[in-house]
């Protein structure tokens, strides 16, 4: 737990190292979206020393010309910062390039700061990622901080820092340590990786019932995702996360024809959390979860989270893990309500030979 460590209460007070980490650039087909990226690198209050910028292979034919000027930006932009371009041949896709690409990087650097192409860093990014992996170096149970704020409702009342504990991690602009990722190694899992099992197996708070869901349907429709996977990953090995109350990144990709994940129009909550000008410095005084992070769902709490989940249902497996662990009467007859008005759904999965 790291106890002996006296931790550092204000970045301002953190020295940056001798030696600054990369930036690790992650680019395929949205050149417009990337230049806004760099234009946001090139205003920083700190620039890198280094940008590693992975671009991944095409799909198809038509994806070659948009790779060809992503590639383009990036070595105009090595006039301002150095900018080493890993293009990959074949297409990884997203998650093992970015898996491969941050596990390359860590062998030659301890540590190192991440943007994706539709990631764009307000001015102080830089220089705040650098000081928070200084800050929390030495602090084995910290596997990631991060810019990017997204907090369970009512949270806001109990902290008075900048920054928080966390049990998921957001890489809307993250940064991470040699030895952590190693412990972890994504790279060595599979790509549908759950440490605990199936969805309704991992460990349920009011910040983790958000990583279930997700799970859930990477589970169902044969997805994956490497920042969920990551996020189960560091769960298990009882990680945690430092995360910002405020943004410093603001997304960009949601609506893009190219984008993979985030296809409709941007929700309220996206962005909601961003201040172009904040310079955030005051950390939290330990390594202990916020009390509403740190307890556990009651399963009454769960299966009416379940129950709003639009489209989610319950297998036979599901259920009968459950409901064991319902605590009262009541719990008990949502958990079966659940179960038997999903049950059309379910039967209709295994008659395609769809998972369930």
């Amino acid at each position: 737990m790291n106890h002996h460590l006296k931790l550092a209460t204000s970045l301002d007070d953190v020295e940056l190292p001798e030696k600054l980490p990369p930036i690790v650039l992650i680019a395929f087909t949205r050149p417009e979206l990337l230049k806004e990226v760099l234009n946001a690198i090139s205003q920083q209050t700190l620039l890198p020393p280094k940008i590693i910028g992975f671009v991944d292979g095409a799909r198809k034919s038509e994806d070659e010309h948009l790779i060809a000027q992503c590639i383009s930006l990036l070595e105009d932009f090595s006039a301002l910062v150095p900018v080493q371009i890993v293009a990959r041949k074949n297409n990884l896709g997203c998650d093992q390039n970015v898996i491969l690409g941050l596990t390359e990087v860590l062998t030659t650097h301890d540590s190192l700061v991440y943007l994706e192409d539709d990631t764009v860093p307000n001015q102080y990014f830089y220089d705040r990622m650098c000081r928070l992996l200084e800050a929390y170096r030495d602090c084995k149970q910290v596997c990631s901080v991060s810019a990017y704020a997204n907090l369970p409702a009512g949270l806001d009342s109990q902290v008075d820092t900048d920054f928080i504990m966390s049990n998921r991690v957001f890489c809307w602009g993250f940064g991470t340590w040699f030895d952590r990722w190693q412990e972890i190694d994504l790279v060595n899992q599979s790509a549908q990786y759950n440490p605990f099992g199936s969805f309704y197996q991992i460990p349920a708070t009011s910040q983790t019932k958000m990583t279930m869901v997700n799970q859930f349907w990477l589970e169902k429709n044969k997805q994956t995702d490497w920042v969920i996977t990551f996020t189960l990953a560091a769960l298990y090995h009882q990680k945690l996360h430092i995360i910002p109350t405020t943004s410093f990144t603001y997304n960009i990709g949601f609506g893009h024809p190219q984008s993979k994940t985030y296809k409709g129009k941007e929700a309220s909550w996206v962005n909601a959390r961003y201040q172009a000008d904040f310079r955030p410095h005051s950390l939290p005084s330990s390594l202990e979860l916020p009390e509403q992070l740190k307890l556990a769902l009651s399963d009454g709490d769960l299966v009416q989270y379940l129950l709003k989940q639009k489209g989610l249902w319950l297998n036979l497996s599901a259920f009968m893990y459950l409901l064991p662990r319902s605590s009262s009467l009541s719990n008990m007859i949502m958990l079966i309500k659940l179960f038997i008005t999903s049950l059309p759904l379910t039967l209709k999965r295994w008659r395609s030979g769809l998972p369930m």
